[in-house]
């Protein structure tokens, strides 16, 4: 009883699967987690052959260590199928042959790599049901980038003033219930050196089998400074921060791409040389593809 209780409540998806003498294969357990991924009840799920619910099913999957990429049977006409990974393990000592089913759902991460390989992407990660942030990805070294998430299982209240943060949970919860991918221009806290940014997200919702929401995809795809009133001008070493991170570029690239040693980079990036000489400033400024004043008015 106590198995089946642990078994039962695991937070991974797991069933069993169990093949006769005539070959053929169907569910013979799963645990909560796997009913709630696929949309059925367990005792719909016991004795349901694995090609109704995964349209890549094979027998030989069964068979092969290796984990394999699959989708789910589309249950909502307006969803795309939810991708999955799939690993199976025999099991022994067992009447038929029998097999572990672990699934994991990657729906969200495939979207955000669909999304960077058709775009440039600055950052990406995924929220929870309760819109906390439990995984994100960086694409290249960037220090605006690397100070806005640094930890994982954050909430939005690390990034973002109440007024803000209220407008973009509404604007999440709307994208939730029309099942719909969204854009957001938000503007962040002050950050350290009294930085703060307006960053573009787009984001899209991921729903259990079940039809409940499972977490939400996000990108960020552009990334401003904000000056702290409009007749003060920006810190040209945030500026020059800001604009590598919209380039995609790192300090080693910019010093490749200009020929300005990487020390002068870092030097001009923490503020250390606050007007460097002419020559610098059209080399790094053409680089970047602004006007030497929009970094060092």
């Amino acid at each position: 009883m106590l198995t089946t209780a642990v078994f039962q409540n695991l937070k991974t998806p797991l069933a069993v699967v169990v093949v006769d003498k005539h070959d053929d294969c169907h569910f013979n357990l799963a645990n909560n987690a796997f009913s709630r991924l696929v949309g059925f009840p367990r005792d719909v799920l016991e004795g349901l052959p694995p090609n109704r619910l995964f349209s890549e099913w094979s027998s030989s999957t069964l068979r092969s260590d290796d984990q394999h990429e699959i989708s789910l049977v589309k249950r909502m006409p307006s969803d795309d199928p939810l991708r999955l990974l799939l690993t199976c393990e025999a099991l022994a000592d067992t009447d038929d042959s029998a097999f572990l089913l672990t699934v994991e759902d990657i729906s969200a991460k495939s979207w955000i790599d669909g999304m960077g390989s058709s775009g440039q992407v600055l950052l990406s990660g995924i929220l929870n049901d309760r819109f906390i942030i439990e995984r994100y990805f960086k694409y290249y070294p960037s220090p605006v980038v690397d100070r806005l998430f640094r930890v994982e299982e954050a909430s939005l209240n690390e990034f973002f003033q109440e007024k803000e943060r209220e407008r973009i949970l509404s604007s999440l919860r709307l994208a939730a219930l029309h099942r719909r991918t969204d854009t957001i221009i938000v503007h962040t806290k002050r950050l350290e050196d009294s930085l703060q940014l307006e960053l573009q997200i787009t984001y899209r919702p991921f729903f259990h089998g079940d039809g409940s929401l499972k977490n939400i995809a996000f990108i960020v795809t552009d990334i401003q400074s904000i000056a702290e009133n409009r007749t003060t001008a920006a810190d040209p070493s945030v500026t020059l921060k800001v604009l590598m991170a919209r380039k995609y570029m790192s300090a080693q690239e910019l010093s490749s791409a200009t020929g300005i040693s990487l020390q002068t980079i870092s030097k001009l990036r923490n503020g250390k040389i606050s007007r460097p000489q002419r020559q610098t400033t059209l080399l790094i400024a053409n680089a970047l593809k602004v006007a030497p004043h929009e970094i060092w008015p």
